[in-house]
């Protein structure tokens, strides 16, 4: 006759499944395998949105009155070259936001309206970059700019412009500032999946183990 495992006294075996921890893994399961394919179906989308932003730079140059046209449209514009004629004169800078310059150097993007009548312009074009943000008071802009657009710089806000223009070149002594390209999008859907399956994995394997001690009324 075999031997049976020598049990702890106060302690009988169990049958079948814990109700708790069985419902918790059968439920969560699911779930974190969804969005492991979820996030596999974000990446499909990101690699086409990628190769659509490839493909902008090559389509007509854009000129301003195409941008105010598209000022309320649902059109995407991003990275689409534009060619603007900017001559305010002396201005003094609509913004100033945190950026890099053509070299890769941390600093501050100069904004201009080149519209400044329009108390809400469509866009706004990179004047340059500084290492100050008080570099200059006052921007003598009187230049066609020609570079790439950057769609929706202050978010859901409806009040600030649209679009803004990301030139290769710089209003003096400004530095040209960085220009951006598809490949600035991050792609982590990938990792992000196999996190998501990892998750499951883990807990059918802690369901396994506390299945197995529950069992032995441990």
């Amino acid at each position: 006759m075999a031997p049976t495992e020598a049990q702890p006294p106060g302690t009988r075996r169990r049958s079948g499944l814990p109700l708790g921890a069985t419902l918790m893994t059968l439920l969560m399961v699911p779930v974190l395998i969804a969005m492991g394919i979820w996030q596999l179906q974000r990446r499909d989308w990101k690699a086409q949105i990628n190769a659509e932003l490839a493909a902008a730079p090559s389509l007509p140059v854009l000129d301003a009155a195409a941008l105010n046209g598209a000022r309320a449209s649902d059109t995407s514009l991003l990275y689409r070259r534009a060619s603007v004629a900017c001559t305010p004169g002396s201005v003094t800078p609509y913004d100033i936001k945190g950026g890099d310059s053509a070299d890769g150097q941390s600093g501050y993007l100069l904004l201009v309206n080149c519209t400044p009548a329009d108390p809400k312009p469509a866009f706004v074009v990179v004047a340059g970059w500084s290492q100050r943000p008080d570099a200059l008071t006052k921007l003598n802009v009187n230049t066609t700019f020609d570079g790439l657009i950057i769609e929706r710089p202050y978010g859901k806000d409806t009040t600030r412009p649209r679009f803004m223009l990301i030139p290769q070149q710089a209003v003096p002594p400004l530095a040209p500032s960085r220009v951006p390209t598809p490949g600035d999008l991050p792609d982590n859907h990938l990792s992000y999946a196999f996190q998501w399956f990892g998750f499951a994995l883990v807990l059918l394997t802690i369901f396994g183990i506390y299945v197995r001690r529950w069992r032995r009324g441990e």
